[in-house]
C-alpha cells in the first residue's frame, strides 16, 4: 500500500521533462559561459513521466571566487595592460587572474507530453526563457619574477598593479540583468519497461537574451545559435531511483565578434530514495568536458569596427574546459502530489580553465 501511493503521488507530482537547460557562468568558453547549466536535472531525471502539461521553476545561485588554469591552479594570463607611464617592452610579465562572480536566474519551463506516439514514443516539447543577474569582478595580480618589474621598487610595482586592475575593471567586470536565451525542443519520451525509460530533446537555443559585444558580462550568451540533443535515462524502482542525461552543445560563431565557443559533454546524474511517503533524499552530481578549443576570427572585421566593438581576446582562449561536481539533494511532495519542492547543494572541483564554485538550488514543480 506504501509503494502504491509512494507511485501515484510520483507520477502526478514530477513528471516534469526539464531535458535541456539554460546555462550559468561557468572560462574556456566565450566569456566562460555554455548554454547548459549543469546540475540543474533533478527529479525530472529520476521520476516516472506521464502525458500532461507541467510547469517548473528552478532557482539557482552560483558563486564562484576561484578561476583554474590548464593545470588546476590559478589561472594565469599575459598582462592585460599597463598605464601609460609603464615603459611598453615588459616581455614575459603575467598575472594571476583572479575572479568572485555570482548568477542568480529563475528558469521558468513549461512541457507538455501527448499521448499521440511517434516511432513507440509519446510525443511532446518544452520551452523556456529565462530571467538571469550576472556579476563578475575579475583582478590581476602581476608575478614579477624575471621581468623588468622584479628589479623595481615596491611602489612601481603597486602602481603596475592598480594600473592593470583599473583598466580590468573597465573591460571585463560588470553587474547585469535581463532575460536570457529562447529554448525549444521537441520530446520523445520511451518506456521501456514497468521502472525503465528514455527521453530524447533535441534542444535548439536561440540568442534572444539581452546582449552588447562591448561588455564581458550579460544575460545573454551572445549572438549565435546551439543546437544542443539530450538524451536521458531514467531507472525507477522500489528503492532507490537513478537517472542519468547525456548532453552535447555545438555552437555557431558568434557573429558579432567572431568568436567560436568549442563543442560541450555534459552528463548529469541522480540516485534517491525515498524515507517517507513524502521525503526523498540522494546525491548528484555532474561532469562538464570541453571536446573542442575555442577560436576567433577578427578577419571578417575592420580595424574601426574592432576599435568601436573593443574586440579582443579573451582572458583564457582556445582551451577546454572542464569540471566535475556532486552534492545532497533532497525532495518533498506537497499535499501528496500538488507540487514538488527540491533543494541541492553542488559543490565542483578539479575545475580546468574556468570557474570553480558551488550552487545552491531550490525548484518547485506542479502540474497544470
Amino acid at each position: 500500500m506504501a509503494c502504491f501511493k509512494r507511485q501515484s503521488v510520483w507520477l502526478s507530482a514530477v513528471s516534469i521533462a526539464t531535458l535541456a537547460c539554460i546555462g550559468q557562468p561557468v572560462l574556456a568558453a566565450e566569456n566562460g559561459l555554455q548554454r547548459y547549466s549543469p546540475g540543474i536535472g533533478g527529479s525530472d531525471m529520476t521520476a516516472p513521466l506521464t502525458p500532461g502539461m507541467y510547469f517548473q521553476i528552478p532557482l539557482v545561485q552560483y558563486h564562484a571566487s576561484k578561476l583554474r588554469g590548464g593545470d588546476h591552479d590559478q589561472a594565469t594570463a599575459a598582462t592585460p595592460v599597463a598605464p601609460p607611464d609603464v615603459p611598453v617592452a615588459l616581455p614575459g610579465l603575467r598575472s594571476q587572474i583572479g575572479v568572485k562572480t555570482d548568477t542568480y536566474a529563475a528558469l521558468p519551463r513549461f512541457t507538455y507530453l501527448s499521448t499521440t506516439r511517434v516511432l513507440g514514443a509519446n510525443l511532446g516539447f518544452t520551452v523556456m526563457l529565462p530571467l538571469v543577474k550576472r556579476k563578475a569582478d575579475f583582478t590581476a595580480s602581476p608575478i614579477y619574477a624575471g621581468t623588468y618589474m622584479a628589479a623595481q621598487s615596491p611602489t612601481a610595482q603597486n602602481n603596475l598593479t592598480a594600473g592593470i586592475n583599473a583598466k580590468l575593471d573597465r573591460l571585463y567586470d560588470g553587474d547585469e540583468t535581463g532575460i536570457g536565451d529562447l529554448e525549444l525542443s521537441p520530446l520523445l519520451h520511451w518506456e521501456l519497461s514497468d521502472n525503465q525509460a528514455i527521453s530524447v530533446a533535441p534542444t535548439i537555443v536561440l540568442p534572444t537574451g539581452k546582449y552588447d559585444v562591448r561588455r564581458r558580462v550579460n544575460p545573454g550568451y551572445g549572438n549565435f545559435y546551439t543546437f544542443r540533443p539530450s538524451v536521458q535515462y531514467s531507472y525507477i524502482g522500489d528503492g532507490w531511483d537513478f537517472g542519468a542525461r547525456t548532453v552535447l552543445s555545438f555552437n555557431t560563431r558568434n557573429k558579432d565578434n567572431g568568436y567560436y565557443s568549442g563543442n560541450m559533454f555534459n552528463v548529469d546524474w541522480q540516485l534517491m530514495r525515498f524515507v517517507s511517503d513524502d521525503v526523498r533524499v540522494g546525491v548528484q552530481g555532474y561532469f562538464v568536458r570541453q571536446l573542442g578549443r575555442d577560436t576567433q576570427d577578427l578577419s571578417k572585421f575592420s580595424a574601426q569596427e574592432i576599435q568601436d566593438k573593443g574586440l579582443q581576446k579573451e582572458i583564457i582562449s582556445g582551451n577546454r574546459s572542464s569540471v566535475t561536481a556532486i552534492g545532497p539533494a533532497v525532495g518533498w511532495v506537497v499535499n501528496g502530489g500538488e507540487a514538488l519542492v527540491e533543494g541541492k547543494f553542488l559543490q565542483e572541483f578539479g575545475a580546468r580553465n574556468r570557474t570553480e564554485g558551488s550552487a545552491f538550488w531550490l525548484s518547485l514543480s506542479k502540474p497544470l
